[in-house]
């Protein structure tokens, strides 16, 4: 079956934003991936660019547009990642006493997604549909983790400038092994620990985190729940799957 001109370009647009989401930055890698002339790419993208399914990032070059990231977040919402995950949260919750989260990334920002609160007197702040920058949660750190570098910089800039040297270094280490911290970054005496949930693409969707006071939080216990957080990331990620 013979495809429309409408449906080729809309074929083609797809295959564009697809090379992005898969890394390609510059229009002539997207040219390479695609076997499509320059000029073809070149206003694909201008239509892409004035619609928000695409931007360019100076120092980085195209990435995918908010847009794209917003129709990513209600497709999240939409999708069963939280009913699939809410018993393992639960179970999460109960085993360490403490409060529980599932966030997602919209733009610069963490949202969500739901929240099991913990069996400690003291409760956490945080609700579901809240929203915080990413560099200063400890599960927006770990949602962050596969960033550029040049990403991890801006928006640690952008919220906690007088830390970048510091926070860049952190990030280097969690994104070493795959999880991440908040040690009171966004408010007092509050520390968590946080990992990501890969597709099967391992690509990061979500992530978790155990969150509760700096009291029961030392650092030894910190590092024995990484393992653990990862075990109920991966068992999500697998019913996901």
């Amino acid at each position: 079956m013979l495809k429309s001109k409408g449906n080729q370009a809309l074929a083609k647009a797809f295959d564009v934003v697809d090379a992005i989401a898969a890394g390609d930055r510059q229009l002539k890698d997207i040219c390479i991936r695609l076997g499509l002339p320059k000029s073809t790419v070149h206003r694909i993208l201008q239509g892409l660019i004035e619609a928000r399914y695409v931007r360019e990032v100076k120092g980085i070059g195209l990435v995918l547009g908010t847009k794209v990231i917003q129709l990513g977040v209600r497709a999240q919402q939409d999708m069963p990642l939280k009913e699939i995950a809410k018993p393992y949260l639960r179970e999460l919750s109960s085993v360490t006493k403490e409060t529980v989260h599932l966030g997602i990334k919209d733009e610069d920002q963490i949202f969500y997604l739901d929240k099991i609160p913990g069996q400690r007197t003291i409760q956490l702040r945080s609700q579901v549909g809240d929203r915080l920058p990413l560099s200063a949660t400890g599960i927006g750190k770990a949602l962050m983790i596969d960033m550029p570098k040049t990403e991890w910089a801006r928006l640690i800039n952008a919220q906690i400038p007088h830390s970048v040297n510091s926070m860049m270094s952190r990030m280097e280490e969690y994104s070493k092994h795959d999880y991440s911290y908040d040690l009171e970054d966004n408010e007092d005496l509050v520390r968590c620990v946080a990992v990501p949930i890969r597709n099967k693409y391992h690509n990061i969707i979500a992530a978790v985190s155990v969150t509760s006071v700096k009291e029961y939080m030392p650092e030894e216990r910190m590092k024995e729940l990484i393992p653990l957080i990862t075990k109920y990331c991966k068992s999500i990620s697998e019913q996901l799957n």
